[in-house]
């Protein structure tokens, strides 16, 4: 599934609830079609992430897969085991990184599978929420351990597979950090 940025509002992006009737206004979309595959936290400013995306856009009709939408909100577990699938179909990996995304397990997770599924740095594109050397500062120092999840059982199965990748933490430390660098 695909979102038409053009279609999104920046009440819907402001919200930061799951909205089932966002879903709708999602297309088909073939894996290559869809411009980008947006991570960001949704705890972060919507209105700030609507004017990075309409930046990102660039004035051109976009396809963007953002969770909010082209993930079933009634259905969400079966939607994330696709996770890989939807980042592989996308052109771009577009990171809004605002001051929670480094804290948010899920959204490195998603840079990270991006990156060991050969995506390649130059088609990571990042826009940064805030300009402060703060947010800058916590990027280059994300540590898992410290990274948070909605739900708990989620936090502790990411956890599982960046131990049974790496073995600890410190080495996936390493990679993320070296993707924002």
């Amino acid at each position: 599934r695909a979102l038409p940025l053009a279609s999104l509002t920046r009440e819907e992006l402001a919200n930061s609830k799951p909205d089932p009737a966002l879903h709708r206004k999602t297309v088909e979309a073939k894996i290559g079609d869809v411009d980008a595959f947006a991570s960001h936290s949704w705890s972060d400013d919507g209105n700030v992430k609507f004017d990075k995306l309409h930046e990102w856009a660039a004035g051109q009709s976009r396809l963007l897969w953002l969770d909010k939408a082209c993930i079933d909100q009634l259905n969400i577990d079966e939607s994330l085991a696709c996770l890989p699938v939807f980042l592989a179909g996308c052109n771009q990996l577009l990171v809004l990184a605002g001051p929670s995304y480094p804290s948010r397990l899920w959204c490195v997770m998603e840079l990270f599978v991006f990156i060991q599924m050969n995506g390649k740095r130059e088609d990571i594109v990042l826009k940064l929420l805030d300009g402060s050397a703060d947010l800058a500062r916590s990027l280059q120092h994300f540590d898992a351990a410290k990274a948070k999840c909605f739900l708990d059982r989620d936090k502790q199965s990411l956890w599982a597979v960046i131990e049974a990748s790496f073995g600890t933490f410190a080495p996936f430390n390493t990679a993320v950090r070296g993707i924002f660098v």
